[in-house]
């Protein structure tokens, strides 16, 4: 299991919204999985519309990227949580 907690980007389609991101992975038998959650200081609607888009990334300072499927936690409160898809970035 690893822990990822500080600053990163997430991407979708030409949006780019920077956050504070809180992850980690786990595993299940063979299957690693990761998720967490993202907070960021735009708590407008545009910062949800933009990360229902079917390509959505996560990009860490170190560039290491990966996909994410990002869900609505509370509108108006700038929070998301992510779930991993594919490599842990991190």
């Amino acid at each position: 299991m690893s822990n990822y907690q500080g600053p990163a980007t997430l991407i979708a389609g030409e949006s780019t919204i920077e956050v504070h991101a809180t992850l980690s992975s786990s595993r299940s038998g063979e299957v690693r999985q990761w998720g967490g959650s993202v907070q960021t200081g735009d708590s407008t609607e545009d910062f949800f519309v933009a990360m229902e888009n079917d390509d959505v990334r996560l990009r860490l300072p170190d560039g290491q990227e990966g996909a994410v499927v990002a869900t609505h936690t509370a509108i108006g409160s700038g929070r998301l949580r992510v779930t991993g898809n594919g490599a842990i970035p991190f």
